[in-house]
């Protein structure tokens, strides 16, 4: 009879060494309980989804969201203050009319930023119902 020889793995081709690392679970990823335990990186918290006004709301408060948000409102409201409100504070005729308008300035890139984090997280369901009434 023809005895087949089989060899170590550092003398198997390399698509001979993918199967046998597949075959004994070698090049398995470690689970997500392995990488919490093993002290591997961790995967991120998923960012969350929303149907109703009180599930937006946390949406809005995920941490990420609040940082992007802030973040728009600051550079577009400083470009806006500066062109809407710039003459005007550079002269130093300030008075609260203006100062009101530089809060505006903010709050409505804020307000934009907002909607647009709470656009692209809606679930799906959410625009099925709407339609259907």
């Amino acid at each position: 009879m023809h005895e087949r020889r089989i060899r170590s793995v550092s003398m198997r081709r390399p698509r001979e060494r993918r199967l046998a690392a597949t075959q004994t679970n070698r090049a398995r990823p470690p689970s997500t309980s392995e990488a919490s335990t093993a002290g591997g990186p961790a995967r991120a918290e998923a960012p969350p989804t929303w149907t109703c006004a009180s599930e937006a709301f946390d949406v809005c408060l995920f941490p990420p969201n609040r940082r992007r948000i802030a973040a728009i409102a600051f550079v577009v409201g400083s470009l806006l203050v500066a062109i809407n409100q710039g003459g005007t504070l550079a002269s130093g005729h300030e008075d609260w009319v203006v100062w009101i308008r530089v809060a505006l300035d903010y709050l409505i890139p804020t307000c934009v930023s907002t909607l647009g984090v709470l656009a692209g997280s809606r679930r799906n369901g959410a625009a099925s119902r709407r339609g259907a009434s």
